[in-house]
């Protein structure tokens, strides 16, 4: 199952290029203590032997810490005057027995740092020290290497290496080296459409004013890296093993700067040449990125715009900050952009972002090799941005029409019948109704009015709505032959009317308990919350009142249980324009219908609000409530099956989001794209899943591949 929007984020783990580089961190530490403590057991070996060069310690100085007192000073071999080498530490003797200026015979045992006492005893603990200190980076590095080779695709490794060629890795390298795209030689020219991409002025504005202070410390730290790669002093492995970390760890200001440089200097441009829009971006891609004019689907400004598109493919932002961008490009196939190869772009960005661990914040940047359905970019102006692009395209930019509500000829239309009394009654539409009405029930007066589905012989039957004192009017439809029984200790009054006496909305609509609303806005996905303590079934009915299938028990948002988020999140139903959704209920409740549509020539590719609400899958899926889903797979049978009480249906959806057909549960030919509304009443768990049927190839317009990741 692929679930969309904001409710499940694509994760990332940790980028391979840092573990590896903590790997090989954690040995070369491993390395020096290792050597260290082999050093040091030498030393003592040496002492315990009596092994060494005789000569003659002046103390000169005494520092103190942790692990005791130590004598610093000048140590001559042989006793030879004004050839000493100052700053060695004397070993192997207890630091008050010695004095300032005072001489001590000593051995020199090959260390360069410090000498023994010639009667000292041999000290243990630094190489035990030492070797604790290498064991455990060692440890470390060897635990980390066998987690990250454990991830490597062994089986694919021979296929590579004997498909490797040396030469033509070199030619590639050099092609890529010398493209024109790659420096933006060929990204340059008179735009036919003005567009200037922006970054975060302030975030901006800081990496500018600290940049010469780094850009100082990289050519200091430059400088010194260069002496110590070209100082000739002799030293042993471990030392030479210290310089050559201490040159990286030089080197990286210089690479800081570098990639500052690039960010300040090489702004972002985007540019229409001929067919094809050009994108360059010198911190997140490589080269420049150029999209045609016959992949480019539609063009959409975010922020208070259609937002939420919903396309069964990635989703890549060109910023290096998080920072709300406000133009998307929308694409008909699946487009590679030219990423680097860092799993997160640049490691400047990694290190900006990394004391964040939400990961659903961190900024989708284009990676190498991945496939792209959706490019958000951060414009001035997008609006106008947005239209140009789009007359580019060859579709000019229009307002939707506001769609209203039309309703069908009714023979209540423009009439209403009213019933009115005090206490128990029952209400009889008189004749045969040849369509449903519109009854609405008010108190009067009276403690509490209860309506009651009329049976034959007054009977009572099943209850409609309550309607106690004080509250407004309960709405509820009955069908042309239904008879209606009232209850109530006081005057209560019963309207019957047409469609048009249903309160009216076309985006978000409050009321309580039982209710009849009709929708004015365009096609969407419905989202309920409240409803009291218990939610009854919400139906869908067209504009003549006509039931076109019912919802089921909607539960409202909030009330969801602690059901995994797949499930959770699967709760929405679908609204065409004008129709006409009756909800019974207890208590407060709200609905909101959030616009959803299909941008022409892209089956696969819905916007607006609603396209968060729209769950695809191209295999099985399953749930516990009301859920709209596409199907992204190829052609197939759908299978159905339900565990619960109460009813269960499929619908397919047409483009407009009405039900294409009745539902049930015998199986269902499926094409790719399809939209679909379950319907489920009472508790329980649904599930559907496809078997495949005739050809298997999905369409070639929609350009989707298999594996392709979804947002």
């Amino acid at each position: 199952m692929r679930v969309s929007g904001a409710l499940v984020r694509r994760s990332e783990s940790f980028s391979p290029s840092l573990a590896w580089a903590g790997i090989l961190a954690a040995l070369a530490f491993a390395v020096f203590g290792l050597g260290q403590a082999v050093r040091e057991d030498r030393a003592a070996d040496r002492v315990a032997a009596g092994d060494g060069r005789a000569g003659v310690f002046v103390a000169e100085s005494r520092s103190c810490g942790r692990g005791g007192c130590s004598w610093y000073g000048t140590f001559t071999p042989g006793g030879a005057p004004n050839a000493g080498t100052p700053g060695i530490r004397l070993r192997g003797v207890d630091a008050d027995a010695v004095a300032r200026d005072e001489r001590v015979a000593a051995l020199d045992v090959g260390a360069r740092d410090f000498v023994y006492a010639a009667d000292g005893s041999p000290d243990r603990d630094e190489a035990v020290s030492a070797l604790l200190f290498g064991l455990v980076f060692g440890a470390l590095g060897l635990a980390g290497a066998a987690i990250m080779l454990r991830r490597t695709p062994w089986a694919e490794l021979p296929e590579r290496l004997r498909h490797f060629d040396a030469a033509d890795t070199v030619r590639a390298w050099a092609r890529d080296l010398l493209t024109p795209d790659r420096w933006g030689w060929s990204a340059r020219g008179p735009s036919a459409v003005p567009v200037k991409i922006v970054r975060a002025p302030l975030r901006t504005l800081a990496w500018a004013i600290a940049y010469p202070f780094v850009l100082l410390v990289a050519i200091v730290s430059v400088g010194a890296g260069v002496g110590l790669l070209l100082d000739d002093t002799p030293a042993d492995f471990e030392m030479r093993l210290i310089n050559l970390w201490l040159v990286v760890v030089l080197l990286l200001p210089a690479a800081l700067a570098a990639q500052i440089g690039r960010m300040l200097l090489l702004r972002p441009r985007l540019r229409v040449l001929g067919d094809e829009i050009v994108i360059r971006d010198s911190v997140l891609l490589w080269k420049a990125a150029r999209l045609r004019r016959e992949d480019v689907a539609a063009v959409r400004p975010t922020g208070d715009g259609p937002g939420g598109h919903l396309g069964v493919g990635g989703h890549a932002e060109l910023t290096p900050f998080r920072e709300p961008l406000n133009l998307d490009l929308l694409l008909r196939t699946g487009v590679r952009l030219p990423g680097r190869r860092r799993r997160w772009g640049n490691w400047l960005w990694l290190l900006h972002r990394g004391l964040d661990r939400r990961l659903a914040d961190r900024p989708l940047v284009p990676r190498r090799g991945e496939q792209y359905r959706r490019i958000s970019l951060r414009v001035r102006d997008p609006e106008r941005v947005a239209g140009d692009l789009q007359r580019w395209l060859g579709v000019p930019e229009t307002s939707p029409r506001r769609p209203g509500f039309e309703p069908a000829d009714h023979f209540l239309r423009g009439r209403h019948a009213v019933h009115d009394g005090t206490g128990d009654q029952s209400l009889t539409i008189k004749g045969t109704s040849p369509q449903p009405v519109l009854a609405e029930i008010s108190n009067d007066g009276a403690p509490r009015v209860r309506v009651l589905a009329g049976r034959s012989g007054l009977r009572q039957g099943a209850p409609l709505a309550s309607v106690p004192r004080g509250a407004s009017a309960a709405r509820l439809v009955v069908d042309g032959e239904t008879r209606l029984r009232v209850k109530a200790a006081g005057a209560w009054t019963v309207t019957l009317g047409g469609p048009e006496t249903a309160r009216a909305f076309d985006r978000t609509i409050s009321g309580r308990g039982s209710d009849v609303v009709r929708y004015e806005g365009p096609p969407g996905i419905g989202i309920l919350t409240g409803g009291g303590r218990e939610v009854g079934e919400m139906l869908l009915r067209g504009s003549d009142l006509a039931l076109r299938h019912s919802l089921g028990q909607v539960v409202p948002a909030e009330r969801r249980g602690t059901e995994p988020a797949a499930l959770a999140s699967l709760c929405s139903f679908a609204v065409p324009s004008g129709a006409v959704l009756e909800l019974r209920a207890d208590g407060d409740w709200n609905i909101e219908i959030l616009p959803l549509r299909q941008i022409p020539g892209t089956p696969d590719l819905l916007e607006g609000p609603g396209a968060d609400h729209v769950h695809t899958f191209d295999d099985s899926v399953q749930g516990a409530h009301p859920a709209v889903l596409l199907y992204t797979g190829p052609s197939a049978r759908l299978e159905t099956s339900y565990l619960g009480k109460g009813a269960f249906a499929v619908h397919r959806l047409t483009e407009g989001l009405a039900p294409a057909g009745t539902g049930g549960d015998e199986p269902i030919d499926l094409q790719p794209w399809t939209l679909l509304q379950v319907s489920t009443d009472g508790p329980g768990r649904w599930r559907l899943r496809t078997t495949a049927v005739g050809s298997t190839a999905r369409p070639a317009a929609s350009g989707l591949q298999e594996g392709s990741p979804s947002r």
